[in-house]
Formats: structure tokens, C-alpha cells, sequence
């Protein structure tokens, strides 16, 4: 379980470095009422994971299913844009979808790592 806190805890750091450098430049690009709009799809993006790492941590313990709460955010996140006049529907979806970017980095960090320690992920034939 620590690897996973560990894990949980650099994704949403990343993810948050992320976010700011992004809400930084469409602040500077677009202006404020974009960038506010990334910050909320940002937040939300934040508060999807920690529902989701709070479900996958339930697993095995309490549950043998993950929950479906994680995913009224991006719906609760689609119907305010949609709704509201100060909130931007695309700045705000993309700023909902920068944990992606967060996920790749570590994964292709793994990937390195691993890489550079010898071991290998694919092979080209079935082990036997």
C-alpha cells in the first residue's frame, strides 16, 4: 500500500504542476475568463482522482467493485459549462483532461527506469 500512496501522491502533484503551468499559459494567451474556466476543469480533474484512488483503495478491503461516484464529476462538470455563462465548456474540459498528460509522464518514467535497469516489459515470443 505505500507504493501506492507514493504513486497517488505524484500523480497529483504532477498533475497539479500541470495544471498551473497550463492555467499560467492560457492566462497569458486567451485571458481570464478561459483561464478560470481551466482552473474549475483543472479542480475537477483533481477531485475525479482522489475519488478514484479513494475507490481503488477500497478494493479487496471493504469492496470487490470500484464505485461510480468518480464519474458524476466530468458529468456535474459538462452540465455547469453547458449551464453557466462565466464557465467556457472546452477550456474547461481540457483543463479536466490534464491529469492525462500527469499519467503519461510517470508511466514513460517507469518506462525508462525499467529500461535502464535491464528489464524488459515485451517480449517478442510467449514465455514458456
Amino acid at each position: 500500500m505505500e507504493a501506492f500512496h507514493d504513486l497517488r501522491l505524484q500523480l497529483l502533484r504532477l498533475t497539479l504542476s500541470v495544471s498551473a503551468a497550463a492555467a499560467l499559459l492560457t492566462g497569458v494567451v486567451w485571458g481570464r475568463q478561459p483561464c478560470l474556466s481551466l482552473i474549475a476543469g483543472a479542480a475537477a480533474g483533481m477531485l475525479y482522482l482522489l475519488l478514484l484512488a479513494r475507490n481503488v483503495q477500497r478494493l479487496g478491503r471493504s469492496t470487490s467493485k470500484v464505485g461510480k461516484l468518480h464519474l458524476a464529476v466530468p458529468i456535474l462538470l459538462v452540465i455547469l459549462a453547458l449551464r453557466l455563462d462565466t464557465l467556457s465548456f472546452f477550456p474547461a474540459f481540457l483543463g479536466f483532461l490534464l491529469y492525462k498528460p500527469a499519467v503519461l509522464l510517470i508511466a514513460l518514467s517507469d518506462l525508462s527506469t525499467a529500461h535502464g535497469a535491464g528489464q524488459q516489459f515485451f517480449t517478442a515470443s510467449p514465455s514458456t
